[in-house]
């Protein structure tokens, strides 16, 4: 079977550079629980604070405004970015992040745990991209994506089976700690990552001293996306389904109809990254990246529009894990490119990352408060139908536009 012989490679290619990747891997394992848990119960902690669905959906959007801003910021001021300081980073905000959701009660704690949280998800980000870009062969980008999705998505896919277990009526401070617990022991696996990381042998990575004045900085964003229009479009739509999932997902899950497995709904949308990051390299290598994350995404918004159709808690749980195992082949595969581009232009890394990272703030800035507003018009179920619907056409139109190759040129 391709898939076990392209299992035994990728551990091969990891444990060659054990334990480094190891640890790495479970501590992102940890803090996708942790983060998992808290993103599962956040909109329920608002809901039940008087906000509508749609004030809810903006609430939780405006992480990604505060996310926005900092991008601008990293870009400019932020001179070597280095995944070891990006993590520690990481950690200190996502402490923040848990004690303000658990003391908020109020708006404005919660914008400001939300503009953590959008901070938090950058760093993450940059530095998931730096690590990979630093140590990782260009031939290995898209594996090494999918293999961090794979300890990512486990988390994940645990943190909502266990938050709605532990959820009764309304959310106490049960989840609260158990995700604490999670944020806990990943930072006491990152300790040992940070220093035994020391040792690892790098890609030459040059240091960039660049003075660039604001108007300089702007159009070389605007030139980054002018040659790559189509993948931060698809980075945008990606980012919107899972902040629909993420947002509504919860609302449907403890609705009643799945008594305490409410969980399993959000676990049913995560658990088929555990099996396509497997062969998301091989399928990438076969027909491009580009390719393979546009055609995936397209195929699972198909499905996606059958969600409205049924209140059946099993045939919901089929639908979202039908279309989740073609989506979740989209963002490794996209991130791979993205990685190729990070390799072939070194010195813009900040600009490229910060690029990226501006179209999955506003996946997440519209998503929230589209999902809210769609659900208070529609109806819980029928907002997911409506976004498949669009997702579809946008993957359709990208498809039919996007070059075959796009060479990033820049400088």
């Amino acid at each position: 079977m391709y898939t076990f012989h392209h299992t035994i490679r990728h551990l091969r290619f990891f444990n060659s550079r054990k334990p480094i990747f190891h640890l790495a891997f479970i501590m992102i394992f940890f803090w996708s629980m942790f983060d998992g848990i808290a993103t599962y119960i956040m909109p329920l902690v608002i809901s039940e604070h008087g906000y509508s669905k749609t004030e809810m959906g903006i609430i939780i959007g405006s992480s990604s405004f505060a996310g926005a801003i900092f991008d601008l910021l990293v870009s400019r001021y932020l001179k070597n970015p280095h995944y070891r300081k990006l993590y520690l980073s990481v950690f200190i905000l996502s402490f923040v992040f848990l004690i303000l959701l658990y003391g908020g009660n109020i708006l404005w704690v919660y914008l400001i745990a939300m503009g953590v949280w959008g901070i938090y998800w950058d760093l993450y980000h940059f530095a998931n991209f730096d690590l990979v870009s630093r140590v990782v062969p260009e031939r290995e980008h898209a594996s090494s994506f999918g293999v961090m999705g794979i300890f990512h998505a486990l988390g994940n896919l645990i943190a909502p089976i266990v938050a709605g277990l532990v959820i009764a009526t309304v959310v106490d401070f049960r989840p609260f700690a158990i995700s604490g617990l999670m944020l806990v022991l990943s930072f006491m696996v990152f300790l040992v990552f940070y220093f035994q990381s020391k040792n690892l042998k790098e890609e030459p990575f040059p240091v960039i001293r660049r003075k660039m004045h604001w108007m300089s900085e702007f159009g070389l964003w605007k030139e980054i996306f002018r040659q790559i229009p189509y993948l931060l479009i698809l980075t945008f739509v990606i980012h919107i389904t899972e902040a629909f999932f993420w947002t509504i997902g919860p609302l449907i899950a403890e609705n009643g109809q799945f008594g305490e497995f409410g969980g399993v709904l959000l676990a049913a949308y995560v658990f088929p990254v555990l099996v396509t990051g497997w062969f998301v390299g091989r399928l990438s290598m076969k027909f491009g990246k580009k390719k393979t994350a546009v055609g995936s995404f397209f195929l699972g918004a198909l499905v996606l529009m059958f969600f409205g159709m049924t209140s059946q808690p099993l045939m919901m749980i089929g639908i979202v894990f039908l279309a989740s195992c073609m989506i979740g082949l989209s963002l490794p595969a996209l991130n791979g490119a993205y990685a190729d581009y990070i390799v072939e232009t070194k010195k813009y890394e900040k600009e490229i990352q910060g690029v990226i990272d501006i179209f999955y703030n506003i996946g997440w800035m519209i998503g929230p408060a589209l999902a809210g507003l769609t659900a208070d018009l529609f109806g819980d179920r029928q907002a997911f139908s409506i976004l498949g619907i669009f997702s579809a056409i946008v993957c359709a139109y990208l498809f039919l536009k996007m070059p075959r190759k796009i060479k990033l040129q820049l400088g």
